[in-house]
């Protein structure tokens, strides 16, 4: 029992006297940069199609707004105003 104590010790001082600690830092960051590479390569499909997705979703919001504005222009130009007035206020009880 007191070997194989011995043993576990020895091996816990070899991890800080030259065994990971020695090139811990250069060690990690190959096996980080090839990590990286690796999760960025398998993301980018994913990522692609939640831009798009985003992209034809403002584009339809955007649309949607521009058609309300030239149905209802009288509308808008009140919302604006309201909407100007209220941040107005806002501001200047900041100071």
């Amino acid at each position: 029992m007191l070997a194989a104590r011995n043993s576990v010790f020895s091996a816990k001082k070899d991890l800080h006297i030259g065994g990971l600690g020695a090139n811990a830092q250069a060690r990690l960051a190959t096996i980080a940069d090839a990590t990286g590479r690796d999760a960025t390569r398998r993301a980018r499909p994913f990522l692609q199609q939640a831009r798009d997705a985003v992209q034809s979703a403002a584009r339809e919001v955007v649309q949607n707004a521009n058609y309300a504005l030239r149905s209802n222009p009288w509308a808008a130009l009140g919302l604006g105003a309201a909407l100007g007035l209220t941040v107005g206020y806002l501001l200047s009880r900041r100071s």
